[in-house]
């Protein structure tokens, strides 16, 4: 009987029918962004993807607004995210090394098709981990979040579309970054970013930045946007590898001092004891 009630509560939780809507909407644009990335339109296939990302950031906070986050809206949002900001990005990179390579066969499109498979599968497995291990944490990402890395890679080839220049010389050593960035254990910055915006303390900075936002939106507007969303993406990317290092260089060690039976302990009348080893990375 117990087994029954649990079974019938199961079935009734509630399900948020609007954050669920704008996931799916999300989904649409990442398929989308495919077809139009298949046909050789490379400016539609990356808007696109950013549809998606501002869907994907609209669905979570609808969520978190009406107090109905769902597993059912967790695993569909990944589900999403896998398309949208994995296969979506991959199939932007093997076109962009087709378009280069000019036949399918070629070595150039190879390595492009190799690039793009291992980005969807770290990105997955980014998915994977933080819905496990990390979807508690509150003040920061374990990994480059996978939407930050199609944007990175969408806003690049929009950045060279502009200028005319050649992705995929730089696509090449960039791509295996971000998918190594998604799998490692680099921080970045969650609910840090909302603190530094909501503090006080920060409210000169903030209109500071503010000011310089709208510069940087008004010289947007005369020339194009693609010249400005690869530097913010490639910022954010650069932000999480400085911090890391910044941390690490930083952390205090504990001092050890020799002691000897016999001697004076030392201050605190006990011997210091020996840091616990490690027994293993974050995960």
């Amino acid at each position: 009987m117990p087994k029954f009630k649990r079974k019938r509560n199961l079935r009734r939780r509630p399900i948020n029918v609007l954050a669920s809507g704008l996931t799916t909407l999300g989904l649409y644009c990442g398929i989308a962004s495919i077809f139009y990335a298949i046909r050789g339109d490379y400016k539609s296939s990356v808007y696109l993807i950013f549809c998606a990302l501002l869907i994907d950031i609209l669905d979570g906070t609808v969520a978190k607004l009406t107090k109905t986050t769902s597993e059912f809206g967790k695993q569909l949002d990944s589900l999403c995210d896998v398309v949208s900001f994995g296969v979506a990005p991959a199939v932007l990179i093997f076109s962009a090394f087709l378009k280069e390579a000019g036949e399918p066969e070629s070595v150039l499109a190879r390595f492009g098709a190799v690039l793009a498979v291992i980005f969807v599968i770290c990105g997955a497995l980014r998915l994977a981990r933080f819905n496990v291990y990390q979807s508690r944490l509150r003040d920061y990402f374990v990994g480059l979040p996978i939407p930050a890395a199609a944007a990175t890679v969408a806003s690049f080839v929009l950045f060279t579309h502009y200028f005319e220049v050649k992705v995929v010389w730089v696509l090449a050593p960039m791509v295996p970054a971000l998918s190594y960035l998604m799998v490692s254990t680099v921080r970045y910055p969650k609910d840090k970013m909302k603190s530094f915006v909501l503090a006080p303390r920060n409210a000169f900075r903030l209109l500071a930045l503010s000011v310089m936002g709208i510069g940087v939106v008004h010289f947007a507007s005369d020339h194009s946007p693609a010249i400005i969303f690869f530097p913010v993406a490639l910022g954010y990317v650069l932000f999480g590898i400085c911090d890391e290092f910044y941390q690490r260089v930083h952390r205090k060690q504990p001092r050890l001092e020799l002691y000897t039976p016999g001697a004076e302990p030392p201050v605190g009348g006990a011997p210091p004891e020996s840091p616990p080893a490690k027994t293993g990375d974050v995960l």
